[in-house]
C-alpha cells in the first residue's frame, strides 16, 4: 500500500477531577456513575482489552477471510484456467496418420493401397506468440486476484472497525442510561422531600427514557454491523466472542502527489490496465505473424497391387493470404491497443479522485477529532464537575445539570464517530482505495 509515516502516539488524556458527592440535607445525592463517566477515554485503545478470555481479534477475522472468501476463490480459479489455456495454445498440432485404397478392383487387382503421415508445420513463431498473449492475460488475472485480496482485506478491516465503534457506542449508551437511573432515582427522592419540583421529576423520567431509547438503538446498530462484519468475513455467523481491538489510528501523510504516485505505481487496478495493454500488443504481434500461412505436409509410401510397384508419396499445401491477410483482426488489435491506453489513463484519473475524496474525508475527520479531543471533551468534562458543584451550593437547578451531562455524552460520541472516520479513510488508502462497500 502507499507508504504513510506513523506519527507518534496520541498522548494519554488528563483525567479529570474526581467528582465530589453532592448532599441534600439529609438525602445523599451518591452518583458513582457519573465518576466513571467522567473518566477520560483514550481513543487509540479504545475497545481494546489485553488479555481478554474469548476475544475475537481482526488477524482472526482475516485469516478466515483469506481462507474462504469465494471472490479470492473465484480469482485464483480464473488464473488456473488461463495456465491451462497457456499450456494448450503452445502446444504443435498433432500428426494426421492417413491411409488411402484406390482403384480397388481395377483389372481384377486390389488396387493402390499407401499409408502416410501428415503434419500442419506453424510457422512465424505463432505458438510463442499464442503463449505470449495468454501470458499477458495471467498476469492481468493475478492482478485482479491481487485486487480481489486487497477488497477483501479491506472491508472485513472496515466492517471491524464499525463494529468497535458499534460496541463502544453501546458501552456509552449504556453508562449514560446508568447516569439517567441513578439520577432518577435521587431527583425521585428529592421531590418526595420537596427539595425537587414534579418539573425535574418528569425530565429525569424522560431522559431515562431517551437514555434506554439510545442502548435499545445501539445494541440493534451492532447487531447488523456484526452481521455485515461475518458476510464480509465470508462466515455465516459471527461468534458470540467480543470483538477487541482499536479505533482510531494516527497517520503522518505525505503530500498529495507523492501519494499519488505510489498509488498508481502500485495499484492492483492500474496493474490489470497495464497487462490489458500488454495483451492487446501481443495480440496484434499475433495478428501479424497470422498473415504468415501454415504449411500442411504429407510424407507417405504405397504399393500398386496389379504390378507389385511400390511408390512414395509427398504432398504440400499452403493456403495463399490473397484475399484474406487477416487485416480485419490487425485492425482489431490496433483499435483495443488504443481502448487499453485510454482505460489506463481513465483508472488513472478515477483513483486520483477517490484519493482526493478520500484525503478530504481523511482530513476533515483528522481535525474534528483532534478538536473534540483537545478542547470540546476536556471543556465538556470541566464544565460537569463545576455543574455538580453549582448544584451541590444551589446555584443551578437539575435541568443544568441534565444538558451539561448530555453535551459532554454527546461530545464524545462525536469523538468516537470522528476518530471512526479518520481510521476508515486511512483504511482506504491503505488498501489501494479499493471497497466492495457501498459508499454511505
Amino acid at each position: 500500500p502507499p507508504s504513510a509515516s506513523v506519527a507518534e502516539p496520541l498522548p494519554d488524556a488528563q483525567s479529570a477531577e474526581q467528582v465530589q458527592q453532592v448532599d441534600f440535607d439529609e438525602i445523599a445525592f451518591n452518583d458513582p456513575s457519573f465518576d466513571s463517566f467522567l473518566e477520560e477515554v483514550d481513543i487509540v485503545t479504545l475497545g481494546q482489552t489485553e488479555n481478554e478470555p474469548d476475544a475475537l481479534t481482526l488477524p482472526e477475522l482475516e485469516s478466515l477471510a483469506l481462507a474462504q472468501h469465494p471472490a479470492i476463490a473465484e480469482a485464483e480459479a480464473k488464473v488456473a484456467a488461463l495456465r491451462g489455456k497457456w499450456l494448450q495454445v503452445g502446444l504443435k498440432p498433432n500428426p494426421v496418420a492417413q491411409n488411402n485404397s484406390e482403384e480397388i478392383g481395377n483389372e481384377s487387382s486390389s488396387g493402390l493401397h499407401a499409408a502416410s503421415n501428415g503434419q500442419t508445420i506453424v510457422t512465424a513463431n505463432k505458438l510463442s506468440l499464442n503463449r505470449q498473449v495468454v501470458a499477458a492475460e495471467i498476469d492481468q488475472a493475478r492482478a485482479n486476484w491481487d485486487a480481489a485480496r486487497t477488497r477483501v482485506l479491506s472491508d472485513v478491516r472496515a466492517e471491524f472497525q464499525n463494529a468497535l465503534v458499534a460496541q463502544e457506542r453501546l458501552e456509552l449508551t449504556r453508562q449514560l442510561r446508568e447516569i439517567a437511573e441513578e439520577s432518577l432515582q435521587s431527583v425521585d427522592a428529592m421531590n418526595r422531600a420537596a427539595e425537587a419540583s414534579r418539573i425535574d421529576l418528569l425530565q429525569a423520567q424522560t431522559v431515562l427514557q431517551q437514555a434506554e431509547l439510545a442502548v435499545d438503538t445501539a445494541s440493534a446498530a451492532l447487531d447488523g454491523v456484526r452481521a455485515r462484519l461475518a458476510a464480509v468475513a465470508s462466515i455465516d455467523r459471527l461468534p458470540a466472542e467480543r470483538l477487541v481491538g482499536t479505533i482510531g489510528i494516527d497517520l503522518e501523510l505525505s503530500d498529495y502527489d507523492t501519494i499519488a504516485s505510489e498509488l498508481l505505481t502500485s495499484s492492483p487496478e492500474i496493474a490489470s490496465r497495464v497487462a490489458e495493454i500488454s495483451r492487446a500488443q501481443q495480440a496484434l504481434r499475433l495478428a501479424c505473424a497470422t498473415i504468415t500461412p501454415n504449411v500442411v505436409a504429407q510424407l507417405g509410401v504405397g504399393v500398386d497391387t496389379a504390378t507389385d510397384d511400390t511408390f512414395g508419396r509427398i504432398q504440400v499445401s499452403v493456403p495463399l493470404p490473397i484475399t484474406n491477410r487477416n487485416q480485419g483482426n490487425i485492425r482489431r488489435t490496433r483499435a483495443e491497443i488504443t481502448a487499453a491506453d485510454r482505460a489506463l489513463r481513465r483508472t488513472e484519473l478515477e483513483l486520483n479522485w477517490r484519493l482526493a475524496n478520500a484525503l478530504q474525508s481523511y482530513e476533515v475527520a483528522r481535525l474534528q477529532r483532534n478538536r473534540f479531543r483537545d478542547e470540546i471533551v476536556p471543556r465538556a468534562e470541566e464544565t460537569l464537575t463545576l455543574s455538580i458543584q453549582a448544584f451541590d451550593a444551589g446555584e443551578s437547578s437539575y435541568l443544568q445539570l441534565l444538558t451539561v451531562q448530555r453535551t459532554l455524552f454527546e461530545a464524545r460520541l462525536s469523538l468516537l464517530d470522528a476518530t471512526a472516520s479518520a481510521t476508515q479513510a486511512a483504511n482506504l488508502i491503505n488498501n489501494y482505495l479499493l471497497s466492495g462497500i457501498p459508499p454511505k
